[in-house]
């Protein structure tokens, strides 16, 4: 089997298995990441975590690839994304001379080793390989993601803000990626190592201003549920940092609420009436204290899920016929309502987004 083939429409599930799973392609991509290593025998299992059929027949997988810590047994998670495109068009374009100074900033804060490069394309695989923290479009990755510099942006986030933190701020922070995601939208975890409380903090990286935005809306809708949201309450960001363009956020305790449908009960029913009351909530806030945002009519909605679905009707055919069959009838249903005003909404109100605590959610 070619590339071209495994990514045609054409296509089937077991084709996408294949470049993700496949003995070839798994040894091409341990043998390219095994070259940007000081030795190959550094390198341990690599593992899938998830994977994305994108527009233009594109297909990403991200994987954590273990690699030795020297003079151990043990291994370190490192991510790895690895993007396969039809005619060699695995990624978007983007300029050596970016990348280049991208690999000499990781080794200047000292976020690239063991790697030597982070970096590398594969035209007879018609492949990209990207090793964290490479990324053209959201450079600020690299010092975010070294201990060093997040001192110093936690320490201006809580020195900005209003109110003093309850404790005294870590000076050592380990850094954990939760999501790397290159082009797109970045996860960071830092774990103090040294603050009595051990404190957690999650940062969230953006390629553009959104981030503000994100920011702003985020903080008014935790005001607003602090008065409307009957025991239902929603993380408030720590701060905004524009000049690295990302927000922070401090840890929030419990289970997602899909956990708890695993197990029917009057506590489940609590969660879900909270759940409903807090969109209602939401449906109720002022646009004008929500801020300048996006506006999406339902044919807009729609057409973004089916481009975001064209792939599944040649993967999973049954999957892909309910798929269109749910949008027709959402079309349909939709032409009888009355109209009505734009009202803010939550876009990824999900039960995997719900965490439920005692007492709360």
């Amino acid at each position: 089997m070619i590339v071209a083939d495994a990514l045609s429409w054409r296509a089937k599930l077991e084709s996408i298995r294949w470049l993700l799973r496949g003995g070839p392609s798994r040894r091409a991509l341990r043998r390219e990441l095994g070259a940007l290593l000081p030795t190959p025998e550094m390198l341990g299992p690599c593992r899938l975590r998830y994977a994305r059929v994108g527009p233009g027949r594109r297909l990403t997988g991200y994987y954590d690839a273990l690699i030795r810590v020297e003079g151990t047994e043990s291994y370190c998670a490192r991510p790895v994304a690895v993007t396969w495109g039809s005619d060699g068009d695995a990624d978007p374009p983007y300029g050596t001379a970016d990348l280049a100074a991208i690999e000499a900033a990781a080794a200047r804060y000292g976020v690239a080793a063991p790697f030597r490069q982070l970096g590398a394309d594969v035209p007879a695989w018609g492949m990209r390989v990207q090793v964290s923290p490479l990324d053209a479009r959201i450079p600020q990755l690299v010092r975010l993601s070294d201990p060093r510099y997040v001192r110093q942006v936690v320490s201006g986030a809580y020195a900005a803000r209003v109110a003093a933190p309850d404790q005294a701020l870590a000076r050592r922070y380990a850094v954990t990626s939760i999501r790397y995601r290159p082009g797109k939208r970045h996860v960071l975890r830092y774990d103090s190592l040294d603050a009595p409380e051990g404190e957690t903090i999650f940062a969230k990286l953006y390629h553009s201003e959104k981030g503000g935005q994100v920011f702003r809306a985020a903080t008014q809708v935790a005001d607003w549920l602090a008065e409307h949201g009957q025991h239902v309450s929603s993380v408030r960001p720590l701060a905004y940092v524009a000049e690295d363009l990302v927000v922070l956020y401090p840890r929030v305790s419990g289970a997602p609420l899909y956990e708890r449908l695993r197990r029917p009960g009057r506590g489940v029913g609590r969660c879900l009436g909270r759940a409903g009351a807090a969109l209602q909530a939401l449906h109720q806030l002022p646009s004008a204290a929500a801020g300048p945002l996006r506006h999406l009519d339902f044919a807009a909605e729609l057409r973004e899920i089916e481009r975001e679905i064209a792939h599944v009707p040649t993967l999973l055919p049954v999957v892909g016929t309910a798929a269109s069959a749910v949008l027709d009838r959402a079309r349909e249903l939709h032409a009888r309502l009355p109209q009505e005003p734009p009202t803010f909404a939550h876009r990824d109100f999900k039960c995997e987004h719900l965490l439920a605590a005692p007492g709360s959610l």
